[in-house]
């Protein structure tokens, strides 16, 4: 492994990894800061924006399945060097992109009721703050899934910064929006809730045009004349969907899953859906050097196969592997012993907090587990086109593992909300297990591009 595994190697990793951690971390604040400020106006309606966030948060997860299934083509025709591959890439991913955020866009804009009424249950109080959020975020979604697979094109062929750039433009934009929007500054009326929505709106668009703006120099590797854009190559599209569409579904299953988590949650109270929109946005901010780790690991392993080399691709996924599981170790530490201290930054009842804490903890738990997890299904094996099997243990452990137990802890039984949170983290257990045995030997790697 140390001739696989040199300096140069290392330093290739690191490269890719600070740029794309600091980028998820900067992403996962956007939502931390609408959470600190939307807490202040109250549980109610930060629960509210917490539920209207799970429609954006499926959308998500299906823009990030299309976008994981352009990785895997992206990063093995760019170790091919194959352009006309790229190009291709692109175009089909902006097609599905832009096709979906409409969809969503529509629905999410036309009928915001009835999705805040079908997540938030018998909730009733947080319904009216959540739809007025996402009647206005929606307009966003497009807006988000562009940037989201230019960025993904640029993540691809080693070029992270300008996805990077765009991330930290929406967090400051968003943030000062959020303070003068929300709460009324500079002689404007206070909006609330519809404050946030239409900061975070207003921040996706200039995250856009940055992005835009810094791939101007790339335009000739992704994008080709109209005429020639949706000339593919021979056997791509069915290539393409026969690997991607494994990943599309994964996520959108997988999105589905966890929304069930936080609807369930939602019917134990404000409360418990307060703390558990809270854990999840914690979580995220302190896993973004994990999926960083899981990207780059993706890219690079990508790479050597489309390159040829297994051997290579191999010996670095067990690499990547056991940095993941050093980094959950630490992340979970941290957060166990923190854990009383982030819940003082969120204005909330006693019993709240009490919960909140109890869920952090029970979460830095499984963060170990976690990691290995996704490391090796968002990241390596995706890259190596296993996308089946990828789809059968994150899918199949959220829907056949964690939302029956969710489910019966939670409704049937009546457990208190930290123990019905951390029944779900069992699936991941599982998870690291399945992935372990199946990567005994190199048959999870395909070759797409050659």
């Amino acid at each position: 492994m140390s001739s696989i595994i040199n300096k140069q190697a290392f330093k290739t990793y690191l490269m890719l990894v600070v740029p794309l951690m600091l980028q998820n971390l900067v992403t996962s604040s956007v939502s931390l800061l609408d959470n600190l400020m939307i807490g202040r106006l109250g549980e109610v309606e930060l629960a509210g924006v917490a539920m209207a966030n799970k429609v954006f948060f499926v959308y998500n997860l299906m823009v990030f399945g299309i976008c994981s299934g352009a990785t895997v083509f992206f990063s093995q025709f760019w170790g091919k060097q194959d352009k006309k591959g790229i190009r291709a890439v692109m175009t089909v991913g902006l097609c599905l992109s832009i096709g979906f955020g409409a969809v969503f866009t529509l629905a999410a804009g036309l009928f915001p009721t009835s999705l805040m009424k079908l997540l938030a249950g018998r909730n009733l109080e947080i319904i009216p703050g959540g739809a007025a959020y996402l009647r206005i975020s929606c307009l966003g979604y497009i807006l988000f899934s562009l940037t989201f697979i230019l960025g993904t094109g640029l993540k691809a062929i080693e070029r992270p910064t300008i996805p990077l750039l765009g991330s930290v433009t929406s967090l400051a934009v968003n943030g000062v929006l959020n303070y003068i929007l929300i709460f009324g500054k500079l002689g404007l009326p206070a909006l609330g809730v519809r404050g946030a929505a239409i900061a975070t709106v207003s921040a996706r668009l200039l995250e856009l045009g940055v992005v835009l703006f810094g791939m101007a120099g790339h335009r000739g590797l992704f994008f080709a004349p109209i005429k020639e854009a949706f000339s593919f190559p021979e056997g791509f599209l069915h290539g393409y969907m026969r690997t991607s569409m494994p990943v599309f579904i994964n996520e959108t299953i997988w999105g589905l899953g966890i929304t069930v988590y936080g609807a369930v949650l939602a019917r134990l109270g404000s409360g418990p859906a307060a703390a558990h929109s809270i854990v999840g946005t914690v979580e995220s901010m302190l896993f973004a050097v994990v999926f960083g780790t899981a990207t780059a690991a993706g890219v690079i392993v990508g790479k050597e196969i489309g390159s040829g080399r297994r051997d290579a691709a191999l010996q670095k996924t067990k690499f990547y592997q056991g940095i993941a599981v050093v980094q959950g170790l630490v992340i979970g530490i941290a957060l166990f012993a923190a854990a009383p201290a982030i819940t003082g930054f969120f204005k909330m009842t006693p019993d709240t907090r009490a919960i909140c804490i109890a869920m952090l903890r029970i979460c830095a738990c499984f963060m170990a587990f976690k990691a290995l997890s996704t490391v090796s299904i968002v990241g390596t094996m995706r890259s190596g086109g296993d996308t089946i099997f990828c789809m059968i243990s994150d899918a199949g452990g959220v829907w056949f593992i964690g939302v029956p137990l969710v489910t019966i802890s939670g409704l049937v039984l009546g457990l208190p909300a930290p123990i019905v949170l951390g029944s779900s983290y069992i699936e991941e257990v599982v998870k690291c297990i399945a992935v372990l045995v199946r990567q005994r030997n190199d048959k999870w790697m395909k070759d797409l591009v050659n």
